[in-house]
């Protein structure tokens, strides 16, 4: 459904249309001479629904920039219905907190107008003002439609949390990908490949930190030290993980630790180790009830001797994609 075939319930024009172009400098101005700075500079403290509508706008919009924006119609009429998801399930208390909240981000970043004039580039300042007033069309927009374009059977929830992070709640999390490993024993050095694949389990703590635990089991092939002509060896590693997942935008970054256990095809008693490592992914936005992300890991695992082995090292390192549920 486009963005012209509705009437505006807000505003006087015939149709609704974001004001691109000439009206970006307008609007920043408007905003500039609405009120008293100090009383536009009082933040409020959000409640749970005004905090999920606000992270939702901040990831949409995010994305949309990252795809590549030139024309302001086009790149918000592709995200005003992603938008207007979320603005369906938050209470109009919050859908106006938030609306405040936006309003004073963008007076505050100023006209981008004004600033590329005066400088004649799109410096960070520049584009800082810029994303500020592409997020106020971009809820204005959304605010507007509300009433005539969200479905009758999705009701608003004082609770709502967001669609497009995992704030405040507990998630399902699936993750895979592919290793390449690196091994030391004893002075020989050793290498090769395999995959992983874990199942975790995350609570988010109403913010951007998101603490996941679970299981994990991968395998792979490496070459056996001094054999001619080249022998492989298949090692499994079973794992328990405890992973710290910092949000920011649409990136994450993690911290864990596991302990983890090794043995081999050829030898299946145990060895014991620990593990820790750290990784960064990006997020994309929400299809049906998953949330998906791919990005990059790396690891070090050490095991003291014991199951018949020597003592060992591993450097891990490889691509990662995950799957995160949470039922919404």
């Amino acid at each position: 459904m486009g963005l012209r075939d509705h009437k505006s319930s807000l505003r006087p024009a015939t149709t609704r249309r974001f004001c691109a172009g000439p009206c970006v400098g307008a609007l920043a101005v408007l905003l500039s001479a609405s009120a008293p700075v100090g009383a536009q500079e009082l933040e409020e403290e959000p409640d749970t629904a005004t905090r999920g509508l606000l992270l939702d706008l901040e990831r949409i919009l995010d994305s949309q920039e990252g795809s590549g924006w030139f024309l302001d119609q086009h790149e918000l009429d592709e995200a005003y219905p992603t938008l207007l998801e979320s603005v369906c399930r938050a209470p109009t208390s919050a859908r106006q907190a938030a609306l405040r909240e936006v309003e004073r981000r963008a007076k505050r970043a100023g006209d981008p107008r004004a600033k590329f004039e005066r400088q004649h580039e799109l410096d960070s300042e520049t584009e800082a003002a810029l994303h500020a007033t592409r997020r106020l069309q971009l809820l204005q927009a959304a605010l507007d439609g509300a009433e005539a374009d969200c479905p009758f059977w999705v009701e608003p929830d004082a609770e709502f949390t967001g669609r497009q992070t995992d704030n405040g709640g507990w998630t399902l999390n699936l993750e895979t990908g592919g290793v390449l490993q690196v091994r030391q024993t004893e002075g020989s050095w050793t290498y090769g490949g395999g995959g992983a694949g874990r199942i975790l389990a995350g609570k988010n703590f109403d913010g951007p930190l998101t603490l996941l635990f679970g299981g994990e089991f991968g395998g792979g092939a490496m070459l056996k030290p001094k054999t001619n002509p080249s022998e492989f060896v298949l090692n499994y590693f079973p794992a328990v993980p405890v992973v710290f997942r910092v949000r920011s935008g649409s990136w994450h970054y993690e911290l864990e630790t596991a302990a983890v256990s090794l043995f081999q095809a050829d030898n299946t008693n145990f060895s014991f180790g620990g593990r820790i490592g750290a990784g960064i992914g990006l997020w994309a936005l929400r299809t049906r009830n998953v949330l998906p992300w791919a990005g990059f890991a790396v690891a070090y695992e050490f095991y003291p001797e014991g199951g018949s082995r020597e003592r060992a090292h591993f450097f891990r390192g490889g691509l990662r994609v995950g799957f995160s549920f949470d039922g919404q």
